[in-house]
């Protein structure tokens, strides 16, 4: 059996502003979503990629940087 740790995945996940939201886009499987605030930042970044993946959000890791996709 599978530990957590060998299960987990660190996901990118690119923020920048726009209109009054924030948008955080995974380049992985092309999806994007948008908050008011960083703060929700993370809860919704795993909550997207959990319900486009089939993952458990709770091995979801992000990492969130400021920037655009190139």
């Amino acid at each position: 059996m599978a530990t957590v740790a060998a299960r987990e995945h660190t996901w990118e996940v690119l923020a920048w502003p726009a209109d009054r939201r924030i948008v955080l886009y995974v380049p992985e499987i092309e999806a994007a979503t948008t908050v008011l605030a960083m703060t929700d930042a993370d809860d919704a970044a795993r909550s997207l990629i959990a319900d486009l993946t089939g993952l458990d959000a709770g091995a979801i890791r992000c990492e969130i940087t400021m920037g655009r996709p190139r």
